[in-house]
């Protein structure tokens, strides 16, 4: 298998950048070294153009956008698959790259792009990587099915039969968690806002009324008109670690607001949604346009558009997962340690 030598910088050659890769056949090290063309612009282009529906995408939820992410894992590999195993490995290593940084708050994105990576290293031939890294994203997509499934067997029983759900933003284990209630013969509504500025909250209550559940929907400023008459209400979350949940911006409002007015608020995710807690914070730096707040704003006026909120568990009544009902408590002795591919490390930051 081929390796980048530590510390190699890339030199730019024509146009084109050209590294050095050794042979890992070679262990005492001696001149292997080969020049094999880096990628051009238009391949950058290319996986770009890939993984901009996914980037632009601000309605879906996690865990859709993660099974979204393992088609264009899978289009690099079909495409490129007569590609020796290096340039395999940098074009996953790009793609990976460009997945994490199109959302960097969500959790199981950066997992599977991890995992992705980390089973790209372990083969030795391109059909060797190829054949590794397909395994792992099936067992990434069915991993992802079957949390679904258990979280919304589990939140079946807080769901108050005749009761009134809040539902915040988008969430495809919300979604589902509801939609199966709804299944099993249990009738309660659901209420909803818009959640702006992507408005995704008019997406999942779409999916709910097509689901048989009555729905009440309105404008997030009406948030405090509608949860005193809820009897629970269930958000998503697109990380986790100790401080908290990262979701969608309001959801620290909605979270006061509950535990204000004693609602039970809980944050329905997966375990694979744990991250370290210097991944937690990568929604800090996330910003979207300020055109998406107000197109044409008038000159001084600085539009700010932070896409993500973190509500610490004091304010959650539980964390709904596949293994059951986490208190804050609970959550250390899950959060785990998991290898992080070299390339996605993130830079420690010296003050």
């Amino acid at each position: 298998m081929y390796f980048f030598a530590p510390g190699d910088k890339l030199e730019k050659a024509g146009g084109i950048l050209d590294y050095c890769v050794y042979d890992a056949g070679n262990f005492d090290g001696s001149a292997s070294c080969k020049r094999v063309k880096g990628m051009d612009n238009s391949e950058r282009e290319w996986i770009a153009g890939l993984v901009n529906p996914i980037k632009e995408d601000l309605a879906s939820g996690a865990a859709e956008l993660a099974l979204r992410a393992i088609i264009v894992f899978q289009t690099v590999m079909t495409e490129k698959q007569n590609e020796p195993p290096e340039r395999m490995l940098e074009l996953m290593l790009e793609t990976a790259k460009a997945l994490i940084n199109a959302h960097p708050a969500m959790a199981p994105v950066f997992h599977l792009a991890n995992k992705a990576v980390l089973a790209i290293d372990e083969g030795k031939t391109t059909s060797e990587m190829i054949e590794k890294c397909q395994a792992t994203l099936d067992d990434y997509e069915k991993m992802l099915c079957e949390s679904a499934s258990k979280i919304a067997d589990i939140a079946y029983d807080l769901i108050e039969p005749g009761g009134l759900i809040f539902a915040y933003s988008f969430s495809s284990t919300v979604i589902s968690a509801l939609l199966n209630a709804r299944a099993r013969g249990r009738y309660f509504r659901v209420a909803c806002t818009e959640a702006r500025p992507s408005l995704e909250g008019r997406k999942a209550a779409a999916r709910f009324a097509s689901g048989g559940i009555e729905v009440v929907h309105t404008f997030d400023n009406a948030m405090g008109l509608i949860l005193p008459n809820c009897t629970a209400a269930f958000m998503g979350c697109d990380c986790i670690a100790r401080p908290g949940v990262v979701n969608k911006v309001g959801s620290w409002v909605l979270a006061v607001a509950c535990r204000e007015l004693k609602v039970p608020l809980y944050a329905l995710s997966g375990t694979e949604k744990f991250v370290g807690d210097e991944r937690l914070f990568e929604f800090e730096s996330y910003e979207r346009p300020g055109t998406e707040v107000w197109d044409e704003a008038p000159k001084g006026v600085r539009l700010l558009n932070q896409q993500f909120d973190l509500v610490s568990f004091d304010l959650l009544s539980g964390l709904v997962t596949e293994i059951g009902v986490l208190k804050e408590a609970d959550v250390e002795k899950h959060l785990r340690k998991y290898p992080v591919h070299d390339a996605l490390k993130l830079e420690k930051v010296v003050f």
